[in-house]
């Protein structure tokens, strides 16, 4: 009988967007006697789409990379491998030389997702070309969190939802940045992220009249693996009342990957555009909350009672205690954005 496997290696990019069987295929083209697989990717990341709740049910929406990452032989063991970067480095490479983002958007997603190892090594004429920006709180800080408590709504029969006082505070921004006179952005460099396609609706309109269609707007599906100089999150939901079960009400919002896809594609620039006094439910947008707060780097709406207090502490001398998200989380509800 003929061999089925002949190559020697057997590469596989962007692994940790790939279902289990799907990833299978081009292993079974490996040869048995002297083959070697590397799964390349980032598990901490958006995983496969799956739309069938029973398939998800039963973990087709995990990747192999991501079920590997939880065995204990891919495990993170600092007693053991404390001098290879905390993994057995004969089965683990763990990338963590950053070339895209500026230090201080780094830093939060460093410390939730990636044990705070992640390096800056980003082009600093690109990352710091728009610290004078004359609207940033912080000058030589390029984040901002504008606190919004605006109105969900939906339309007809539509399950999407919108809230029109963020579109029209994206609209402005979008305006102040392509129309700046010390730091003029190309539409091109501008990314649009709302979780909701209703929202990315509404904004692609009020862009349209501006002449400023050139701009993208889409769900963080469309932007993983993709990067701009600037990047614009519109979160939408705001009402306050809706706290029975804050992960459910939360939705697309609680998904800790999607967050972290979300606030690591700007190279320069973030802003993030959102209700505090529903964002502080969600571990991963209470970080960013309370990093941007020590930091003067909020503005906007009141903050909810529980975040007031970190106003007084200081420009980025307090150091909250960020939950660290674990580097395999397990089974994760993946669905559509609306």
């Amino acid at each position: 009988m003929s061999r089925v496997g002949h190559f020697t290696h057997v590469f596989v990019d962007e692994a940790g967007q790939a279902s289990e069987p799907e990833c299978l295929i081009p292993l079974g083209l490996m040869s048995d006697i002297s083959g070697q697989i590397v799964l390349a990717g980032d598990p901490m990341q958006l995983g496969p789409v799956i739309k069938s709740r029973l398939a998800m049910a039963y973990g087709l929406n995990v990747s192999l990379l991501e079920r590997l990452m939880s065995r204990p032989a891919y495990q993170r063991d600092e007693n053991a491998f404390g001098a290879c970067g905390a993994h057995n480095p004969l089965l683990v490479t763990k990338l963590v030389k950053n070339y895209r983002s500026h230090e201080a958007l780094l830093t939060l997603p460093s410390r939730l997702f990636y044990h705070r190892e992640l390096e800056v090594c980003a082009d600093p004429t690109v990352v710091t070309s728009l610290l004078g920006w004359e609207k940033l709180p912080k000058k030589g800080f390029p984040l901002i969190f504008h606190g919004v408590r605006g109105s969900e709504a939906r339309e007809g029969k539509s399950p999407s939802w919108f809230n029109p006082a963020e579109a029209v505070q994206v609209l402005r921004y979008c305006c102040l940045l392509a129309q700046s006179i010390s730091s003029q952005v190309s539409t091109s460099d501008i990314g649009v992220i709302t979780p909701y396609r209703k929202q990315v609706e509404k904004i692609r309109i009020l862009l349209r009249n501006v002449d400023l269609m050139d701009i993208k707007v889409g769900s963080v599906e469309e932007f993983q693996g993709q990067e701009y100089l600037v990047i614009i999150i519109s979160t939408v939901r705001s009402n306050e009342d809706r706290f029975e079960d804050d992960r459910y009400f939360l939705g697309f919002l609680s998904n800790s990957k999607r967050f972290n896809v979300a606030i690591t594609r700007p190279k320069a620039l973030l802003i993030v555009l959102g209700n505090p006094h529903v964002l502080v439910r969600d571990p991963c947008f209470g970080a960013l909350l309370e990093y941007s707060i020590t930091n003067g780097v909020y503005m906007g709406c009141d903050l909810p009672p529980e975040l007031q207090s970190l106003q007084n502490c200081g420009d980025g001398v307090a150091d909250p205690s960020y939950p660290v998200v674990p580097e395999s989380t397990g089974p994760e509800k993946h669905q559509e954005p609306n």
